[in-house]
């Protein structure tokens, strides 16, 4: 990349691809509350969810991103964060590992509208962190890096200076994750095949050149997230299990170590602080954990009626978990209750196919 990257904005090409449905979405009901999911087709786009009036959760016109995603099967990415909302809750940004590309929606009170697109600057972006308008992207395939974006006032992504936001990573692994601590010092990434964790320092868009890296006290760390203390909330999917770990300037330093989950296959993770819950992509399980001082106690395990979710997400205020199926075509929202039960509020069907990947919450 050449000296343009300090100043260039990546807008939208001035060849406009075929879309797939409109540039924006006015959704009506509350915006504030909605979940949005990426269909990952090969012309990929975004289905907003909003709870309406009467509360209850309805689709609206789905939005294109105006990119390609990976289609093929059932959890193609095999990641987490494909699709989320930004740091400063202004923007969705959705990943189309297709064509490898980012596109940004804004998000208002009557929807989201496509406001530009960007190359990921890699192949096969899978996964996506942010810190207030900054986006880090994980591109997976040919030489695996780490890109750093600001989103300007526009919705247009400015590619940060190389020599702050590049982690140049090693081929063949495969990583599955990337991700930001809530006090935005630490930026993670998760190595499936080596069972390892990667956490840099993070100060402001810069990207320290050095890493601390851990085993996992389980096998293949498919996904992570933080609790309120800034501990590694972490599922380990060949071993079934879930680990947590302190991060400081002196190391990772497991807490709860390879917790047995009792059930197979688990892949995606979320947590409101205190409580966590993990969708397993084999069976129709959601196992809930308690959440002390990074301690985790398992808990109720929860049952979606389908097999073969792919994704879980939570909303900022940690009132709803949604999960979305598309093997069954549904997206769930279930109502965390405040012992940490979950209770399902809603089931809304047919609107997206098997290749669906990305799931993000307001």
């Amino acid at each position: 990349m050449n000296t343009r990257d300090k100043s260039t904005i990546i807008a939208l090409s001035a060849v406009v691809l075929p879309l797939l449905a409109t540039t924006s979405c006015s959704c009506g009901g509350n915006s504030s509350k909605s979940a949005f999911v990426m269909t990952n087709a090969n012309r990929n786009s975004i289905i907003p969810f909003i709870i309406n009036d009467n509360g209850a959760l309805v689709a609206s016109s789905s939005v294109a991103t105006q990119g390609n995603g990976s289609g093929i099967s059932i959890n193609p990415l095999s990641s987490q964060s494909s699709l989320i909302v930004s740091g400063d809750r202004k923007w969705l940004v959705a990943l189309n590992a297709g064509s490898n590309e980012i596109s940004v929606f804004k998000i208002t009170n009557n929807g989201i509208s496509f406001t530009s697109k960007s190359s990921s600057l890699g192949q096969l972006p899978v996964s996506v962190a942010s810190t207030g308008s900054r986006v880090f992207v994980l591109n997976r395939k040919g030489l695996p890096n780490v890109r750093g974006f600001n989103i300007n006032k526009k919705g247009e992504l400015v590619v940060i200076d190389k020599n702050k936001a590049v982690i140049s990573l090693t081929p063949g692994p495969s990583y599955s994750q990337i991700g930001i601590s809530p006090n935005n010092k630490w930026l993670v990434i998760s190595d499936e095949t080596n069972s390892l964790l990667l956490v840099y320092t993070l100060n402001r868009d810069t990207i320290s050149k050095d890493y601390m890296s851990l085993p996992t006290s389980g096998k293949s760390p498919a996904s992570f997230t933080f609790d309120k203390k800034n501990n590694l909330l972490v599922v380990e999917s060949s071993s079934s299990t879930v680990s947590s770990y302190a991060i400081s300037k002196d190391g990772i330093v497991p807490i709860t170590e390879a917790l047995l989950l009792g059930q197979p296959t688990p892949r995606w993770i979320v947590s409101n602080g205190n409580y966590a819950y993990i969708t397993h992509f084999g069976n129709d399980t959601i196992s809930s954990l308690q959440i002390n001082n990074g301690h985790l106690t398992l808990g109720k395990r929860f049952y979606t009626g389908s097999n073969n979710s792919t994704e879980i997400a939570i909303n900022s205020s940690g009132e709803y978990v949604y999960i979305v199926n598309p093997r069954s075509n549904k997206i769930l929202r279930f109502i965390i209750e405040k012992d940490g039960d979950l209770t399902l509020a809603d089931s809304v069907d047919d609107y997206f196919g098997v290749p669906t990947q990305g799931i993000a919450a307001t």
